[in-house]
């Protein structure tokens, strides 16, 4: 039996096309107005956050107690709205670890995981900053 290299890449690539489609933004958790520390629990699984879509305010300090559920290590990478990276913490298998965001100005703070085809696949999301 002769395996087709073109169909076989073709089958390949539609599958990381599926996969990728599933990744996108659920439903927005807001953590409330009013400044100070707000506490969000956070799952890391295999190709996604959950939540990973997030509305917060200019000033809050967010905590951020992320289970990694899977069985993989993963990675907290966050970036603020000038495209700096602010924090890039690793999340090891079956651990929770606890993150501290201040949100310093207005605008998306995007977080990925930074593992190969990881954040492609959905293990991405983002923080919506708004003005006080």
């Amino acid at each position: 039996m002769r395996i087709d290299f073109f169909k076989l890449t073709a089958l390949y690539i539609g599958a990381i096309l599926v996969l990728a489609s599933c990744g996108g933004l659920q439903q927005q958790v807001t953590t409330g107005g009013g400044g100070g520390e707000k506490s969000i629990a956070m799952e890391a699984d295999s190709f996604k956050f959950t939540p990973n879509n997030i509305k917060a305010y200019e000033g809050d300090v967010l905590v951020l107690s992320i289970n990694n559920v899977s069985g993989s290590t993963h990675n907290f990478a966050i970036k603020d709205p000038d495209g700096q990276i602010l924090q890039s913490v690793d999340l090891p298998a079956k651990q929770i670890v606890e993150i501290r965001i201040k949100l310093l100005k207005p605008g998306e703070y995007l977080f990925y995981c930074d593992k190969p085809m990881h954040s492609p696949l959905g293990m991405k999301g983002r923080i919506e900053t708004l003005k006080k």
